[in-house]
């Protein structure tokens, strides 16, 4: 058997095996670690062939396993394309045509690949987001105040490439090893590049100027959303973080020790099942960062989109309402109060809003989508409530 060909039947028995559900990077890992005849290369190739299968969504679904991963390659790729050469080299003669030219060629609409195009929300740019699976989004990296000389110096002494978005924002290779290089959550942080950008409102909100800060990230799983506050507002904030989940709340315990986060406390709270939190103070800012389908993010997780469902858009924004409404109570009367998901459904984004804004007179300071599918990074959205003033 080739290469190529073992390659092939390869992905085809880790995407037989995979259960739904589960995330195919751990999915993949236990598969190389059950058999280690397989190199780095090897490992790449077969990863790349199965997230290949993923990313086409429901489309082709009546096809075998191995025709499907062999025509999601080529609409996948953009250039000359050693596999196919070997098993389809029909189709490598049309490699470099655009996405819209293979999708005809092949027969398949934008709904076979993403069947949920009615949910989305109203500014989002249907075609340009579905092609958006197609490719793989760059990683990213956010660099911790005063340590942005030394990470580039460092990046340019190992000679790795990498393109600075912003003093703060780099992008680089999927597949880098951030650790090799770099002390985690200390010089930089793993984030996605509009992840980074949620806060922006802040520079033109009088809180920007304000010394200790009291701050409630109330769906706080491991703190990255806390650590970036905590940058953007330079360290003048007293952190209160919570999630439902004792587990997690150790992971941010350990990432805000790396981080150099002293003034905080965490515990464990569960906004959908309980109103009374016995929270004895109200906050300045309020970061609830949702649950959510995570639509905004599956082209980095393609395997998602082919497990899921619409019944699950409804599950998630009455989940989203209840959590808003419970940390709502807790908000100053001249607090902020930011509300985000990377979710691209409007049910789970402008509906929710508009139910919060309704519900407790409050006014829109900002909403948005940050798009991902613009720069090769998730999509974001976040929106900024405050009460009205009387």
């Amino acid at each position: 058997m080739s290469r190529q060909h073992s390659y092939l039947a390869s992905a085809i028995k880790v995407i037989a095996s995979h259960k739904i559900g589960e995330p195919l990077v751990h999915h993949l890992k236990r598969f190389f670690a059950a058999d280690k005849k397989y190199g780095s290369k090897d490992r790449k190739q077969i990863a790349s062939l199965c997230y290949n299968y993923y990313r086409i969504g429901s489309a082709l679904k009546d096809m075998p396993i191995s025709e499907k991963i062999v025509t999601a390659t080529f609409l996948c790729s953009i250039s000359y394309n050693n596999f196919l050469e070997e098993i389809n080299p029909f189709l490598n003669t049309k490699i470099t045509d655009s996405s819209a030219a293979k999708m005809v060629f092949l027969q398949i609409k934008n709904t076979n690949l993403f069947p949920f195009e009615s949910e989305l929300g109203d500014t989002i740019d249907k075609e340009k987001f579905v092609f958006s699976f197609l490719e793989q989004p760059l990683f990213f990296l956010r660099i911790r105040p005063g340590k942005e000389t030394m990470v580039l110096e460092k990046l340019v002494d190992n000679k790795i490439d990498f393109e600075e978005i912003t003093t703060s924002c780099i992008a680089l290779h999927q597949g880098f090893k951030t650790e090799q290089f770099f002390v985690l959550n200390k010089e930089v942080v793993v984030q996605d590049r509009n992840s980074q950008r949620v806060f922006n409102y802040l520079q033109k909100s009088d809180l920007f100027l304000k010394k200790d800060i009291e701050v409630w990230d109330c769906c706080a799983a491991s703190g990255g959303k806390s650590i970036l506050l905590y940058d953007v507002l330079h360290g003048h904030v007293h952190l209160h973080a919570s999630d439902m989940r004792a587990n997690i709340l150790s992971n941010l315990r350990n990432r805000f020790k790396e981080a150099g986060i002293k003034k905080y406390d965490a515990f464990t709270a569960d906004l959908i099942q309980s109103d009374d939190l016995k929270i004895n103070k109200k906050f300045d800012l309020i970061i609830c960062d949702a649950p959510c389908s995570g639509s905004g993010t599956w082209a980095r997780t393609p395997e998602q989109l082919s497990f899921f469902t619409t019944k699950k858009i409804d599950e998630y924004a009455a989940m989203q309402l209840k959590i808003a409404t419970t940390a709502l109570k807790h908000l100053d009367k001249k607090g902020l109060f930011f509300y985000i998901t990377c979710s691209v459904f409007k049910k789970e984004n402008e509906a929710i809003v508009h139910q919060l804004k309704e519900k407790f007179n409050m006014q829109v300071l900002q909403m948005e989508y940050l798009k991902g599918y613009e720069m090769k990074a998730d999509s974001m959205f976040v929106a900024v409530l405050s009460y009205k003033v009387i």
